[in-house]
């Protein structure tokens, strides 16, 4: 009877303890499975936030082809973050701008995000421009291949992988914790094991949540340390590295707005040394072109008069010759202030180049802008300028030509001003003439 009862007892416990364990083992293998996963889907996301946040960073350097500074971005972000293993930016045609580390192969490099996940886990970021377009009339707005936003073109390329040494060490510790809470859980029983399981489950949720929300760029977000149980220590480990990021990007961020303020104010300084002559101060041909089709399609919807005058200085080369080009120069200086002192404020005073000015003449006929010439003229020829202790006189041919609204080309408008001009010249110089012929004014 003994030995029966013995042997039942035996039985029981069996059959009580045998259920237990297969639950448990499927606890623990589940568990470590499905934490495992989470855990490489943080890793990931985290690698994704780390490419969009070196992309961001990148993208002015890329456009100005600053190879020192991307450099420099590329060590930061090895040097900040111990478990990337290698950076690298490329440009818009594969070629490599800047490194750190060493790639496992050679990126694809395609037109959308890449995330693999093998024995390092590569993200592959491309990069397109922020800057939205100006309205300023007088800027070239991007052509039509050179959108912003969505659709817009490809600036470059940001890949870096990640070591994932630190998700397998994560991992083990993690598997090693469920084999002694699965031999706690033999000892207490299977239901305060499944209780155990359950929070480290709302743990590794709430900290995998965190970390997904930094991913989409919520860098303030931090892991509540007294609620993490278990794994306070891997939730103070996120949390320094999400510190880590955030400082990154702050300095990422004071990066890319310093670089913003260069480039804009090289952008606007080049846009200025294009649109002035640095001698005379007058606008240039390309500032004049740009002014002139603009009052072309004013004067075609509005139906205004526009008017061209063509002005050449008078054997301005002979000046050169004989008393030099510094003195040529002063001529040419001194010649654009007295037209200045002629024309309305909304008049545009140009340089094509060498001593060849011309005029717009917005609202204003053939005649009228006859009439302003003579008047220019009459004062170019009484001016005077002193040149080597003399007085040095010079005059100025002139052709003028009103805009034909039939006539939808400012190439083909300057012509018949330029004709008009070299009429001017072979009727002797010092006179205006009119476009078709008109009989000269002024003095020969």
């Amino acid at each position: 009877m003994s030995l029966s009862l013995g042997g039942m007892r035996a039985r029981l416990w069996i059959a009580t303890a045998l259920p237990a364990l297969l639950v448990i083992v499927m606890l623990v293998i589940g568990f470590a499975y499905r934490y495992g996963d989470r855990m490489a889907d943080a890793l990931t996301d985290r690698g994704v936030a780390s490419a969009r946040q070196l992309g961001s960073a990148a993208e002015f350097m890329v456009f100005a082809g600053d190879r020192e500074g991307l450099g420099r971005l590329a060590e930061a972000a090895i040097r900040n973050d111990a478990q990337l293993h290698a950076v690298a930016v490329y440009d818009a045609h594969g070629q490599l701008l800047a490194s750190a580390g060493k790639l496992e192969g050679q990126p694809s490099l395609g037109a959308a995000l890449d995330v693999q996940l093998g024995d390092r886990l590569r993200v592959e970021l491309p990069i397109y421009p922020t800057i939205a377009p100006t309205d300023d009339l007088y800027t070239p707005t991007p052509s039509a291949g050179i959108a912003y936003g969505q659709g817009a073109r490809l600036v470059g390329h940001a890949v870096l992988e990640v070591s994932l040494d630190r998700l397998a060490q994560q991992q083990r510790e993690l598997l090693l914790w469920s084999l002694v809470t699965a031999a706690g859980g033999l000892v207490l029983a299977g239901g305060l094991a499944t209780l155990l399981a359950s929070r480290v489950t709302a743990q590794i949720t709430a900290i995998n949540d965190v970390v997904t929300r930094v991913g989409q760029g919520a860098l303030d977000e931090r892991i509540d340390g007294v609620r993490s149980g278990v794994l306070a220590s891997l939730a103070e480990g996120i949390n320094a590295m999400i510190g880590r990021i955030a400082a990154t990007q702050e300095e990422l961020q004071f990066r890319v707005e310093q670089a913003t303020r260069e480039l804009r104010h090289q952008k606007e300084a080049a846009e200025q040394a294009a649109r002035t002559d640095t001698l005379t101060g007058t606008a240039t041909r390309l500032a004049f072109t740009e002014v002139a089709e603009v009052e072309m399609q004013r004067a075609l919807r509005y139906r205004n008069d526009l008017s061209l005058l063509m002005l050449d200085l008078d054997h301005f080369k002979g000046i050169n010759d004989e008393h030099g080009h510094v003195t040529g120069d002063a001529v040419l200086v001194h010649f654009a202030q007295v037209v200045q002192q002629q024309i309305r404020n909304m008049d545009l005073l140009a340089r094509l180049g060498g001593e060849e000015f011309v005029v717009l003449l917005p609202n204003v006929n053939a005649e009228q802008a006859a009439v302003l010439a003579e008047r220019i003229r009459g004062a170019v020829s009484e001016s005077r300028l002193m040149a080597n202790g003399r007085p040095l006189r010079f005059s100025v041919s002139i052709g003028v030509a009103q805009f034909d609204w039939r006539e939808l080309s400012l190439t083909r408008w300057m012509s018949r001003a330029d004709a008009a001009l070299y009429r001017a010249k072979e009727q002797g110089r010092n006179c205006v003439v009119r476009e078709g012929g008109s009989p000269a004014l002024g003095a020969q």
